[in-house]
């Protein structure tokens, strides 16, 4: 299939407010988060492994981080490609990061939990404890931005070690479960180490439209803060600018590949007979259903029915050919 002209970059409409992704609740449990903190042993970041660059909150690292020893989790591994795990762990090795895992908190798999258990224990005992050095019991903070698995990693650590299946954290498929810093949690008795769960929380400062949308993309904010549309338009863009035109065969579109996501959107609901039904001046009317359209447009990647799923592959691919 030819290629298509693509976009040379995506852009969003001037009106686009990036403060509505931001809630007010956001800053309010990053300060109390800080103000946990002397209570606190390690900080452990829970982030997708979708966007593996993009999206981490600077604002932990220069709060939290910064005077805690640190580990960070790459949830949901299964989306990604195998081969894409050593180009990230090497870029977090430049970066200054040595403690990454890669987990599937969904399927709960054993193995990537063990080694978490066993680099959290590794920490706690190898990092000074200052002024909790009398405390017998540990305490862990987990962290990241809305959605990315905290709650059900907190979960899976308690089944695996204390074999207790019932939920002790709420879990959810859309961000803005937790709201609040959370009681703890014991996941561990010998020796004892409590976690306490943590409201996503994004950068208040992020006004990068790709960021933005690759973030939407993934189901990490809040879809009524970015629209479905932009969403959309902003898997067309990527698709058509990796080379992925899977989508025509995927939704059987009649007018193949395009740049437009209106035509494209048009095309589904012609192609698979999308309509709805209105009324107008008390006759009833069929029209074709855009939402719906975009809706499944979407549902395709978050629905892991594409080839690729790793939306900072060209972060990836820069970071791997900047010594050529």
């Amino acid at each position: 299939m030819p290629r298509v002209q693509c976009r040379e970059r995506y852009q969003l409409p001037v009106k686009f407010d990036f403060r509505v992704w931001f809630p007010m609740h956001m800053s309010i449990q990053l300060k109390r988060m800080i103000g946990k903190l002397r209570t606190v042993d390690l900080i452990v970041e829970v982030h997708d492994a979708r966007v593996p660059i993009t999206g981490r909150n600077p604002q932990f690292y220069s709060s939290l981080y910064a005077v805690r020893p640190h580990i960070l989790v790459m949830n949901k591994m299964d989306l990604i490609n195998e081969n894409l795990r050593k180009p990230i762990e090497d870029y977090y090795r430049d970066n200054g990061i040595t403690n990454l895992v890669w987990t599937n908190c969904k399927k709960r798999l054993k193995k990537p939990l063990v080694d978490l258990q066993n680099m959290m224990l590794r920490c706690l005992r190898e990092e000074p404890r200052f002024n909790r050095t009398v405390k017998t019991e540990y305490q862990v903070m987990i962290v990241g931005i809305p959605n990315v698995g905290k709650s059900s990693l907190i979960n899976s650590l308690r089944l695996t070690n204390l074999g207790n299946n019932q939920k002790a954290v709420e879990e959810g498929s859309r961000p803005g479960v937790t709201v609040r810093v959370q009681n703890r949690v014991r996941i561990f008795d010998q020796p004892p180490i409590y976690i306490v769960d943590t409201p996503g929380v994004l950068n208040p400062l992020a006004r990068d439209a790709d960021g933005a949308m690759k973030l939407a993309l993934c189901n990490l904010i809040l879809e009524s803060a970015t629209q479905i549309h932009y969403v959309a338009d902003y898997l067309l863009y990527w698709l058509n600018k990796t080379g992925d035109y899977s989508y025509v065969e995927i939704f059987n579109l009649k007018n193949g590949p395009s740049d437009n996501i209106h035509k494209v959107l048009l095309d589904i609901c012609q192609s698979n007979d999308i309509r709805f039904q209105s009324y107008i001046a008390g006759q009833r009317a069929e029209r074709w259903d855009i939402d719906r359209a975009a809706k499944s447009f979407t549902n395709m990647f978050r629905n892991n029915k594409l080839r690729n799923h790793c939306l900072d592959i060209d972060l990836l691919l820069d970071y791997m050919n900047k010594d050529e």
